[in-house]
């Protein structure tokens, strides 16, 4: 049986190391722990961003120390969730709350940016970074006090490939760690898997080459560890509230499906205790939209707002000034079917993306809530290349259709798209803009976020138009978009382009240790997918968070920017 999304192999591996990078592999692992390897790799370390300390990033930054309240709660608005259990997921909302309930082997320090120790207390690398022992301490527990070993990481990350499991994202298994695809693909046993316990508190992964920035995709959720022990007694309820136990800073004490769901502090953590207790996550159809009016009535100590009410904030220089702002890494895109007429011609394809107004867009439908997009890889990250934008223009787009045969009155093209927001409102715009300009008659079908992961598993047979898609950074490396998303093989959006040279150039890259080679190689993949347009980028999201003033010690990151309780301090207010 399938996974729900179909993705082939990322190829996460390097070329071989020169002598003298071996020799300075010491250097390399050190460079890890501080951030600096990131930074020889072209990967800016963004400084961390908080309400109170603009330089939160920085060496002179310090902790709130001032009188904290009495009760150290906070609450928090959330969509719809579907289940805490960080093997399925495939990183949404349920994100804000499993970066709170688990630990993997590392985790990335939201402040500065490091990867730092979690579960496990050192790691070692091999000379080609293909291989990385792991030291974890002896102190951990699960949040029911039962002992927590590297055979727990050894079962946790080999069931991602469970095909009875059911993940959602099995690429951050297959793309990195030995025999991955091959056991997803049926062709090995899941005991050949490149994860070894070699003794109770040593873990040894191996990859399927040199991957010198796999302690980033450890971090990551799909790497941590779950329950055997509970989830061989109640099966898939083992994530309900009064059945899981957790390893994070946090456990799930209720879980009401429609309304709430409540974190508090987990006494058993090995850890520094966080100073908030409890966090009460509410649940909203649409947090972005409906959330903010709770918010202001002191219901919720920090919101995500959009739309209007983030209109209205930015007019406000009361309002305004709760509000945290920053870049996200992140693009919005309209996925096309290339196999289906009339999305399957390249010219059709251009022209819908050149007849799209980003500014008009972003400017005055979203009033700045969003960046204008003309290509695919965010700024934050290596390899990305303005230059590979088309131009624009609906007089453009209308001569690539005349040239190419098509009478625009004659086409009807089918636009799915997400029912919530931004995904509704660039729908209806999209449909403005081609019907408008072109003379395209574009039907809007909606699509429930709780049946999106579905509906878009099903597209690797049933063929469509366009869909509202996005992506966004889990960690900041070029191969996290273009490998894993966007080659033959992959074929994330199961929208079912293919394109040789694309191809090429993306899995030279991501095995090329040169930095600038790489860069320039993941450089030249844009202009190919941009040029193609298989998918047509649109907009960037930018963060507004909005945050009371006795929320201290907050902090957010660009890439997977998620709400992390474990530095938070409630002031007396």
């Amino acid at each position: 049986m399938e996974t729900l999304d179909k993705h082939a192999r990322e190829a996460a591996v390097l070329s071989s190391l020169t002598e003298a990078q071996i020799s300075r592999r010491n250097l390399m692992i050190g460079a890890l722990a501080s951030g600096a390897l990131f930074t020889a790799l072209g990967m800016r370390r963004l400084d961390a961003l908080a309400q109170d300390t603009p330089a939160a990033g920085g060496d002179d930054w310090a902790p709130y120390d001032g009188p904290l309240a009495a009760d150290q709660a906070i609450t928090i608005p959330i969509n719809p969730v579907k289940n805490f259990d960080p093997g399925v997921s495939y990183g949404e909302d349920e994100l804000y709350v499993l970066f709170n309930l688990y630990d993997g082997l590392v985790r990335v320090d939201q402040r500065t940016g490091e990867v730092v120790p979690a579960v496990a207390e050192s790691w070692e690398i091999n000379e080609d970074a293909s291989e990385y022992t792991f030291h974890l301490r002896k102190d951990v527990t699960w949040s029911d006090g039962t002992p927590i070993d590297a055979h727990d990481f050894v079962y946790s990350i080999s069931r991602v490939l469970d095909p009875e499991v059911a993940s959602q994202y099995t690429p951050a298994v297959t793309s990195y760690i030995k025999n991955g695809e091959a056991i997803e693909n049926g062709e090995m046993d899941i005991s050949e898997l490149g994860v070894k316990a070699t003794d109770d508190y040593t873990l040894v992964i191996t990859l399927v080459g040199p991957t010198v920035f796999f302690p980033l995709v450890a971090a990551t959720w799909t790497y941590f560890p779950v329950p055997k022990h509970v989830i061989d007694e109640k099966g898939v309820a083992w994530v309900e509230a009064g059945n899981i136990v957790t390893n994070g800073p946090y456990k799930l004490t209720a879980w009401d499906h429609d309304q709430q769901f409540v974190i508090e502090r987990n006494e058993s953590y090995y850890g520094e205790k966080p100073t908030i207790t409890k966090a009460t996550f509410r649940i909203y159809a649409d947090a972005a939209t409906q959330a903010y009016a709770s918010y202001e009535n002191n219901e919720l100590d920090y919101a995500e707002p959009g739309g209007p009410d983030l209109e209205r904030i930015l007019a406000d220089p009361t309002l305004s000034a709760e509000l945290i702002k920053f870049a996200q890494s992140s693009c919005f895109f309209l996925v096309c079917d290339t196999t289906n007429t009339p999305t399957d011609s390249i010219p059709f394809r251009q022209a819908l993306y050149k007849a799209l107004d980003r500014d008009t867009l972003t400017a005055d439908v979203f009033k700045a809530e969003y960046l204008p997009a003309l290509t695919v890889l965010p700024p934050d990250i290596p390899g990305n290349n303005p230059d590979a934008a088309m131009s624009t223009g609906v007089d453009e787009a209308k001569a690539l259709l005349a040239d190419n045969g098509f009478d625009p009155g004659s086409i009807e093209l089918e636009l799915f798209f997400q029912n919530a927001t931004p995904h509704n409102t660039v729908a209806q715009f999209a449909q403005s803009q081609w019907q408008d300009g072109l003379g395209i008659k574009v039907k809007l079908t909606p699509v429930e976020p709780d049946a999106y992961s579905d509906w878009r598993a099903s597209r690797a047979t049933a063929k469509f138009g366009a869909y509202t898609g996005s992506w966004g950074s889990d960690f900041a490396d070029p191969s996290n978009w273009f490998n894993q998303n966007f080659t033959t093989a992959a074929d994330h959006y199961q929208n079912h382009w293919s394109n040789a040279e694309f191809d090429r150039l993306v899995d030279t890259a991501i095995v090329n240790t040169n930095i600038e080679e790489r860069n320039q190689q993941y450089s030249d993949a844009e202009v190919i997918l941009v040029s193609e347009a298989p998918i047509i980028p649109y907009m960037r999201a930018q963060a507004f968070r909005a945050v009371k003033p006795w929320v201290k010690d907050i902090f957010f990151r660009p890439v997977l920017s998620v709400v992390h309780l474990r530095t938070i301090k409630i002031a007396e207010h």
